[in-house]
């Protein structure tokens, strides 16, 4: 499918990993993780990373090892053809069902905030739609595409954190472990599929011009978005006192009516929608893209991309089935979030096992 000149290198991947990951610090998720952590949700990334990072690196070891082979076909290579393409439909649903709920999230954000008036179902396809354009241009052209678009996003993100500085009060960050350690802890680690677009992100394996260069891409990318979340969640902690923390559905988008540009700029917040915007597309264009490329793998078919307007479709029926935003975000997301976690860890271990059993580590 991608020629040994293909055009994605280190800088497409870093791209790519920040904005499937970043984005998530201007939707529900912050406000999600304060129902537990209250004032101190902000060490949660700290405590997911900490328990999804092992698995993480098992798997790229794994992909390096096998060397030219992608999520799918080394869980096949690994596990043997039927179990292997089990555990790769798996791996599918979940990132289906992820593109669903969080499609929903993302449209119920729009309709609130921006475009009240408008039937929820027309939104959601507007905003597929316009997924589905980018998708079907490639993944090349998506790299590309969330490369060029980088710099412009994260300078809006640094504006807007350079003019909420004034509004931070330190001390709500006090006490430290907000509603207690045990809590924060159970709740970090149970979230840990926070992180989860990176597992994604390796079915494109073998799409980049040096495997090399990928890894270099991925890693330094996650490195950066986790310390980029870390940093707005804190922010959101120290700006938001620890009553109203929890009670905030788009802290992002909340922070841009508190700042302000002087007099002649009104409407600041729809300057950073837009930017908002743009990086929730490309996300969800490498979504489709890349689910429609497991599917393709598990059921062999070559030429998946004409999946990817199928899988559009039944993504925006599947985000509708919940009743509102609230069953969205407090039950369909948080209790999917905590069931795929010990699939996402063990995964890779699983994987390892079986290598090891089989001996082809040996080599």
């Amino acid at each position: 499918m991608f020629k040994k000149e293909s055009r994605l290198g280190a800088r497409e991947g870093f791209a790519m990993i920040t904005m499937m990951i970043g984005v998530k610090i201007s939707n529900t998720t912050p406000s999600m993780f304060a129902q537990t952590g209250a004032n101190a949700f902000w060490l949660m990334p700290l405590i997911s990373m900490s328990v999804i990072l092992p698995s993480v690196i098992l798997l790229y070891y794994l992909l390096k090892r096998y060397k030219d082979k992608n999520l799918v076909e080394l869980t096949e290579h690994i596990l043997g053809k039927h179990v292997g393409k089990f555990v790769a439909f798996l791996l599918f649903v979940i990132f289906f069902t992820l593109l669903a709920i969080e499609g929903r999230s993302y449209t119920e954000q729009l309709k609130m905030l921006y475009f009240p008036e408008s039937p929820t179902p027309f939104i959601f396809f507007i905003f597929f739609m316009i997924a589905f354009y980018g998708a079907k241009r490639g993944l090349e052209t998506i790299g590309s595409t969330a490369w060029a678009f980088f710099f412009y996003i994260k300078a809006s993100v640094i504006l807007l954190a350079f003019l909420a500085l004034r509004e931070v009060i330190f001390a709500r960050i006090f006490p430290i472990f907000g509603n207690g350690l045990v809590p924060l802890l159970t709740e970090g680690a149970k979230k840990a599929s926070l992180f989860s677009d990176i597992f994604l992100l390796a079915m494109a394996y073998t799409a980049f011009d040096s495997t090399k260069k990928f890894r270099k891409g991925v890693f330094s990318g996650f490195a950066f978005v986790f310390l980029e979340m870390t940093f707005f969640f804190l922010l959101y902690c120290t700006i938001f006192d620890y009553n109203s923390i929890d009670k905030v559905a788009f802290p992002f988008h909340e922070i841009t009516q508190y700042v302000n540009m002087g007099n002649f700029f009104t409407n600041i917040e729809t300057f950073f929608m837009i930017f908002w915007l743009f990086a929730a597309l490309i996300k969800y264009m490498i979504y489709l893209y890349l689910i429609s490329w497991i599917f393709g793998a598990v059921f062999n078919i070559k030429e998946f991309e004409p999946l990817i307007l199928p899988f559009a479709f039944f993504g925006i029926v599947a985000g509708m089935v919940p009743e509102n935003a609230v069953i969205n975000e407090l039950v369909f997301k948080s209790n999917f979030m905590d069931m795929i976690t010990p699939f996402l860890i063990f995964f890779p271990f699983l994987l390892w096992v079986t290598a090891k059993f089989k001996g082809d580590l040996k080599r």
